[in-house]
């Protein structure tokens, strides 16, 4: 089986080698999936939940227990499809936003500005590098955060949080009300951080505002897609939106 081709559809390797345990056993309890698949049960659930998301997995009750079933195949194709949507959308926001940017060129009256777009891990890993690099040593950022980043970085998390360490570089976070559930990735998050009020929703979407600078990163695309924006009234604007919200929000 091609793990790489199911990867490029948009699943993780914990969600394929669930599903493909699900589609061999036909219908199953959490119990066998952990034993089959040799994954600890936390990561199962969470990829049975991701999977249940994308319309891959069903369950029902049974003597309250949950008993598990994947969807048939043909149903990668229709959530490939429902993906190729999305990335279509955000595409249109990107290209009603960049003539916009591009009518500031070449007037000195107005300041410069410029956006980039970036897509895959590599190009988001380039993204923090060049940003750490830029506010090394003691420098600082803010970031909107999702909770997302250690799931996606993978190793690299780590490598991360100990180069901010590292240079001295202070960093505060906004949560939702939901990132309060993970404890590790709080615990090795390097900063400080607060949790929005009750009720917000920030979606699987990143922001970091440093310098003149602003990274947004949606993680509902596959490869993932981000925009470095060089503006430095847009970056003040988030900074005060930041600021505000800060005030407000609830101390870990």
């Amino acid at each position: 089986m091609e793990m790489e081709i199911l990867e490029k559809a948009g699943l993780t390797r914990n969600e394929i080698k669930v599903y493909l345990a699900l589609l061999e056993e036909g219908e199953s309890t959490s119990g066998p999936l952990i034993r089959k698949t040799g994954i600890n049960s936390s990561k199962v659930y969470e990829s049975l939940g991701r999977l249940q998301k994308k319309g891959l997995v069903s369950y029902v009750r049974k003597t309250n227990r949950r008993h598990f079933k994947a969807a048939d195949p043909a149903r990668l194709l229709d959530y490939m499809e429902e993906k190729k949507r999305r990335i279509d959308d955000e595409k249109q926001d990107v290209e009603k936003l960049i003539p916009q940017l591009s009518s500031l060129i070449g007037n000195p009256q107005q300041e410069s500005q410029e956006a980039t777009i970036y897509q895959g891990l590599k190009g988001y890993r380039t993204l923090l590098e060049n940003m750490l690099n830029e506010i090394r040593p003691g420098g600082t950022y803010v970031a909107f955060a999702s909770g997302l980043l250690k799931d996606i970085l993978g190793p690299y998390w780590h490598v991360y949080q100990k180069k901010k360490k590292q240079f001295g570089i202070k960093s505060r976070c906004l949560w939702d009300q939901k990132t309060k559930k993970q404890r590790q990735y709080l615990q090795e998050y390097y900063g400080t951080g607060r949790f929005i009020v009750s009720g917000s929703f920030l979606g699987p979407v990143d922001i970091y505002v440093y310098n003149d600078k602003i990274i947004q990163i949606s993680y509902s695309t596959k490869p993932i897609f981000a925009v470095l924006i060089r503006s430095k009234g847009m970056a003040q604007g988030y900074k005060d939106l930041f600021e505000t919200i800060w005030k407000t929000a609830e101390r870990i």
